[in-house]
């Protein structure tokens, strides 16, 4: 059964590999809507940034990696616990078969600061002169996990340029996928990356919620951006906890019967 749940996106500027800040200025914006959602906090789930902790760090990521005993990992489950809800962080986490190449992991903590799951970024960014992809171990799959009754998809970044990661989790019957990212400003970036979260929210028959980071690091500049998209694409979001309907994921359902990816057997020939 799934219980009440609101999602929210926190678009930080994050502070240049400086864990301890990040994690005051994540506890600042999240106290802040707190406050002014007057919601109860169990009930809201917060998706911040992507590489939470650290931001977007390509050299030498290794000196920053979390493991579940790691000082950093809980001081934010200890931050979930004080503040009584729902955090979704991102860190370099430790890969114990090529220590210097660490995951680019995301992590849900419940209320009582319990690591509920965690899920490793399967597409990495492979542009820049220390690229994502020479620093860091890709993922081997998709995670989702119950949360309140609802099953959640988990997503990084680069990963909203793949389509099959969604369309699994479309399959699964996913009710809500969260998308983390340090999406790097540019012509149409901005177009791109809330066109393609939308776009997920339609095909998945299931909510989106999007955060990209705010403000700049030593190389790029980010948006800020959030969004909820409902299953029907509409953003929903205007800077308040979304509180999600079991409606809206039901009635689209029933009207669009088919599951995308119901046909993977279909070729393309020239004409």
């Amino acid at each position: 059964m799934r219980e009440s749940l609101s999602v929210c996106p926190v678009p930080i500027d994050l502070a240049w590999k400086d864990p301890e800040e990040n994690l005051r200025r994540a506890e600042d914006a999240v106290k802040r809507l707190l406050l002014q959602a007057r919601l109860p906090p169990d009930q809201i789930l917060f998706l911040l940034p992507e590489l939470t902790l650290t931001g977007f760090v390509t050299k030498d990521p290794q000196a920053y990696t979390v493991e579940p005993a790691h000082p950093h990992l809980e001081a934010a489950r200890a931050l979930a616990r004080r503040l009584g809800t729902g955090l979704v962080i991102g860190f370099p986490e430790l890969n114990p078969a090529d220590p210097a190449r660490p995951f680019n992991t995301m992590a849900l903590i419940g209320p009582d600061g319990r690591l509920a799951c965690r899920y490793r970024k399967l597409h990495l960014f492979t542009a820049g002169k220390n690229s994502e992809a020479a620093a860091y171990t890709a993922g081997d799959r998709g995670v989702t996990c119950v949360y309140r009754g609802w099953k959640l998809g988990f997503s990084v970044c680069f990963d909203v340029r793949f389509p099959q990661l969604f369309m699994r989790y479309a399959q699964a019957g996913a009710d809500l996928i969260l998308l983390s990212a340090c999406w790097i400003g540019g012509p149409h970036k901005t177009y791109q990356f809330k066109t393609m979260s939308s776009s997920y929210a339609v095909l998945t028959q299931a909510y989106v919620c999007a955060v990209n980071r705010s403000g700049k690091d030593p190389f790029y500049e980010y948006d800020g951006s959030g969004y909820v998209f409902s299953p029907w694409g509409e953003d929903v979001f205007s800077g308040m906890p979304v509180a999600l309907d079991s409606s809206e994921i039901e009635s689209y359902r029933a009207l669009i019967k088919a599951r995308p990816s119901d046909r993977e057997d279909v070729q393309v020939e020239a004409a």
